[in-house]
Parts: C-alpha cells; sequence; structure tokens
C-alpha cells in the first residue's frame, strides 16, 4: 500500500499540463454541489479536478488513435461523446471515495499524519508546476487537490484492506491454461458490387479444403504452421493461451485442441467460420497458468471490495446534478507536453546582452498574456 500511495502522489506532483483550446462560455461555478452523498456535499470543483486529471492522461493514448478531439466522439457506440461516459465514471468514482471515507473508520483505517503530510506535499507540488491557466482551467487549489489526493489514498487502504481477506487458494485446474497455435481458412462468401454476400460454389469451397489438407501436410513435414500458413496467403494465430472455461475460442478448435499432446497437430476441422487446424504447441503453459492465478486473485479481491462497498453505497442515497455536471465539457485539450530538447546555442550567432534582456522581457510578456 505504502508503495502504491508514494508512486500515486509522486506521479500528480511531477505532472505539468498544457491546455489548448477556448471553453464556450462563462467559467462554471465550481463551488456547486455536483454531487450529494448521505447529506454530504461534493463540489462540481472536485469533479472538474479529477476528470481534468484524468483526461491528461487518457489524451496521449486516444489522442493517437483517434486524433485530439477523442472526447466529443462516440467511440463507444453508444450515441454519446466519449467524454460523457469519462465524466459518468469519474462521478461515480468520486461518489464511491465519499462513502469510503464516511465509513473507513469502521474497519479501523484511516490516514495517518504522515499519510496526510504527503498528500498535502503532492498538492502543492503540483500547484508549483502549473501556470494559473491550468490551475484555473482545472479549478485546482490546494485545498481541492489535497483532499482528491486523501480520498484517492484512503480508497487503496481500504482496498487493501478487503483485499486482504480473500481466499488465496486456487484450484490448479480452474486455471491451468494451455498455449495453441491455429489457421482457419474461410469459407464465407465474398461481397459484391451491391455489398451482397456471394456464397462460394461447391467447387471453391472443396478447393478450400484441399488447400488445407496441403497445408497440414507441409506443416508436418517440418515447414511448421505458421510458415505453411503464410506461404498460401493464410494467417496463423500463434501462442494463443486458453483455459478450461474459455468462451473465447471457437468451440470446434477448443475440442480439437483439447484432444491433442505437445507438438501433435490436429486433422483438417470443418469449424463454423471455415477448415482449421490445430497445433498444440503446450497442454501446460506455465507462465500464463501463473497470470492467470493472479487474475483470479485480483478477481476476488475486487469482488471483496465492492461487497463491501456496494450496500453502503444504496444506503447513502447519492444523487447527482446534472445541471452542474453538464457544465463539464470538452473544447479544451488537457496534456503533459513532449519533453523539449535543450536549445543548443548556434554557435554562428551572438547574442549581445541587450539583445537577451529584450528577448526575456518579451517572452515573460507573452507568458503573462496566456494566463
Amino acid at each position: 500500500m505504502k508503495k502504491r500511495m508514494a508512486g500515486m502522489l509522486a506521479l500528480l506532483s511531477a505532472v505539468a499540463i498544457t491546455v489548448t483550446g477556448c471553453s464556450v462560455g462563462n467559467t462554471p461555478d465550481y463551488s456547486k454541489e455536483a454531487i450529494n452523498v448521505a447529506g454530504v456535499s461534493v463540489p462540481l470543483k472536485e469533479v472538474n479536478f479529477l476528470l481534468r486529471y484524468q483526461q491528461t492522461q487518457m489524451q496521449s493514448f486516444y489522442g493517437m488513435f483517434y486524433g485530439e478531439d477523442y472526447l466529443n466522439q462516440d467511440l463507444m457506440g453508444t450515441g454519446a461523446p466519449y467524454g460523457n461516459t469519462m465524466r459518468d465514471g469519474v462521478v461515480e468514482m468520486l461518489g464511491d471515495y465519499y462513502v469510503v471515507e464516511a465509513h473507513a473508520e469502521e474497519l479501523g483505517i484511516s490516514l495517518s499524519e504522515e499519510e496526510k503530510t504527503k498528500a498535502s506535499e503532492a498538492a502543492k507540488a503540483f500547484l508549483a508546476a502549473n501556470n494559473s491557466k491550468t490551475l484555473n482551467a482545472m479549478s485546482a487549489d490546494e485545498a481541492t487537490v489535497t483532499h482528491v489526493l486523501e480520498l484517492m489514498a484512503l480508497q487503496a487502504k481500504v482496498y487493501d484492506d478487503r483485499a486482504a481477506t480473500i481466499d488465496t487458494e486456487v484450484n490448479q485446474e480452474e486455471a491451468a491454461q494451455k498455449r495453441i497455435s491455429y489457421v482457419i481458412n474461410s469459407t464465407s462468401g465474398e461481397l459484391n458490387e451491391t455489398g451482397e454476400e456471394v456464397p462460394l460454389s461447391e467447387e471453391e469451397i472443396a478447393n478450400k479444403r484441399s488447400e488445407m489438407d496441403a497445408l497440414l501436410q507441409e506443416a508436418k513435414a517440418g515447414q511448421g504452421l505458421a510458415a505453411a500458413a503464410e506461404a498460401k496467403g493464410l494467417s496463423c494465430n500463434e501462442a494463443v493461451n486458453y483455459g478450461k472455461d474459455d468462451t473465447s475460442l471457437l468451440t470446434e478448435i477448443k475440442n480439437a485442441a483439447d484432444a491433442l499432446q505437445d507438438g501433435e497437430y490436429s486433422e483438417v476441422i470443418e469449424t463454423t467460420d471455415g477448415y482449421g487446424i490445430v497445433y498444440m504447441e503446450s497442454t501446460f503453459d506455465e507462465a500464463a497458468t501463473q497470470n492467470e492465478i493472479q487474475d483470479i486473485l485480483s478477481q476476488r479481491e475486487s469482488e471483496a471490495y465492492t461487497a463491501w462497498l456496494d450496500p453502503l453505497k444504496e444506503a447513502a442515497n447519492i444523487t447527482t446534478s446534472d445541471e452542474a455536471i453538464g457544465l463539464l465539457t470538452f473544447e479544451r485539450i488537457f496534456s503533459e507536453p513532449a519533453a523539449e530538447e535543450e536549445d543548443t546555442p548556434d554557435e554562428s550567432e551572438e547574442t549581445t546582452p541587450d539583445e537577451t534582456e529584450e528577448t526575456q522581457t518579451e517572452e515573460g510578456a507573452e507568458t503573462q498574456t496566456e494566463e
């Protein structure tokens, strides 16, 4: 827990955030109530701060794939901008934090003075690392940032406490993972000019089967499944792990794999997607099994935490203000600036002291104007 909290505080305190774009309308009244948890008011400023921090963390990844304006796109196919989905998640998260804050002492859990001091120091470092334009856009003052950090730290302690109550014994059979490679030669029809699917003829389907028969022989002769598939223009799904209760594989592929020993190939099989061949790389993948055990334990930890939290949330009668929360929109982009290369003086140019002073004065004026 201490390492996790230290990492969390260090991450935030070191962040310098860039804000680009213009907001629409007047600055919201961040003192408005956004959430009410059992009579305790959660101000809009805390929702906004946590939302903008999360927006910053996600900008580099989502922005790279979907463009800077990804928050105003319907990425989830729900008919709503992704920003609304993220905002709803932050609102629920803060509601959970306040429920935890109200009931943590019932578990004998609270923040130590040292932990509170670290949260305060991280908040001050964050404020020092950012200019007034950023801080205003994030509604980030010392009290707001400190309290959000304390809420996060307290939630982490409660989560760890509940996680410590789980049964850590995992049935080996439940977790055991196999590793296979497989190829499927699709027998689906092809689309015509009007976009309609034209089924393959019996001859074309028979040719697909013959192609797979030949591929299997070439793979067994020493070429290997991946190379044999590539030679015929087919793709091979390599190093695929699955377990007893796996539902991601086609049933026919899984059944064929379960009949194999290490290093064995299946015969050509018929699947709902086409003709297939399976190769068993390992009937027991130790590394994948250990990962699956950790996934099972993590799931149990999450369930133990939610089993404690959910009844308390229900009793808290959490309400939200759509009017206040709706003021948090996504015209502006919050991001961490890319590391800048240090400017190297051009030896061919000489700068006089007067020119240097003038440049610094102009840069200072520009900075003040932007803020």
